[in-house]
C-alpha cells in the first residue's frame, strides 16, 4: 500500500528533523561527550514528536524482527568480520586513541569494565534506532529499502570521521558496516539483530582502545 499524501510528507520530515537534532547538538561542545551526543539530539526528536500530533501518528513502529537461521548465521558473520577489520586496523596503523578519553567517560562509570558493557549496548541501540530505524523509515518511504540502506549507510560513515576508526579510512569502514547493518535491517524488518552485531564491533572497539591506553 502506497502512503496517503499527509503520510508522504510527514514521514520523510522525521528524517529532516532528527538530522537537524544532530547537527544542533554537535555544534555544542558539552554534548560532544558520550552518551549526549546521542542521548541529546534524541530526546530533542522526542520532543518534537510528541508535540506534533502528524508526528506522532507517522512515527515508525519498530520490530524485532525475523530471526531465522539464516539471519542469526548473517549476523555472525558480519560481527566477526567487522570485529576482525577493527584489530586488524589497529595492529597495521596505530592511530593516536589518547584523545578518546576526553570524549568518553570512564571514571564516571566506575571503570573500564562498566563502561564497557554500557558503551557497546547503549551506543549500539542509539546508533541503530538513528540510522537503521528512524532515518531508514523515512528515507524508504520515499526511495524504497535498498536506497535507504545505502544512504543511511553514506550517514552513517560520514557521523563517524570523528569516531573510531579515526579520519576518512574509518569513515570507509564504517560506512561499509552500516551497509551490512542496513543489508541486515531489511532481510529481517527489524532492529534486533543490526544491534546484536553492532554490540558486538562496539564491544571490539573499547577493548582495542583500552589495551592501547587510550584510558
Amino acid at each position: 500500500m502506497s502512503p496517503s499524501p499527509a503520510n508522504s510528507f510527514w514521514l520523510p520530515l522525521h528524517a529532516l528533523l532528527l538530522l537537524a537534532c544532530l547537527v544542533g547538538a554537535s555544534l555544542l561542545p558539552a554534548l560532544r561527550i558520550w552518551p549526549w551526543c546521542w542521548l541529546a539530539p534524541l530526546a530533542a526528536y522526542a520532543l518534537l514528536v510528541l508535540a506534533l500530533p502528524p508526528l506522532r501518528c507517522t512515527f515508525p513502529r519498530w520490530r524485532l524482527g525475523k530471526i531465522t537461521r539464516a539471519a542469526i548465521l548473517a549476523t555472525l558473520l558480519i560481527a566477526a568480520v567487522s570485529s576482525a577489520t577493527l584489530i586488524v586496523f589497529q595492529s597495521f596503523t596505530h592511530p593516536d586513541v589518547y584523545g578518546y578519553s576526553q570524549l568518553l567517560p570512564v571514571a564516571s562509570f566506575g571503570g573500564i569494565l562498566p563502561f564497557a558493557i554500557f558503551f557497546s549496548v547503549l551506543n549500539a541501540v542509539c546508533e541503530e534506532v538513528i540510522f537503521r530505524g528512524i532515518l531508514f523509515d523515512a528515507l524508504a518511504s520515499l526511495w524504497g529499502p535498498r536506497t535507504a540502506a545505502f544512504f543511511t549507510a553514506l550517514l552513517f560513515g560520514y557521523g563517524h570521521l570523528q569516531g573510531y576508526p579515526p579520519g576518512p579510512p574509518g569513515a570507509v569502514l564504517a560506512g561499509l558496516f552500516g551497509l551490512a547493518l542496513g543489508g541486515l535491517r531489511i532481510v529481517t524488518s527489524g532492529l534486533a539483530l543490526p544491534i546484536f552485531a553492532h554490540i558486538a564491533a562496539d564491544a571490539t572497539i573499547i577493548t582495542l582502545l583500552a589495551r592501547a591506553g587510550a584510558f
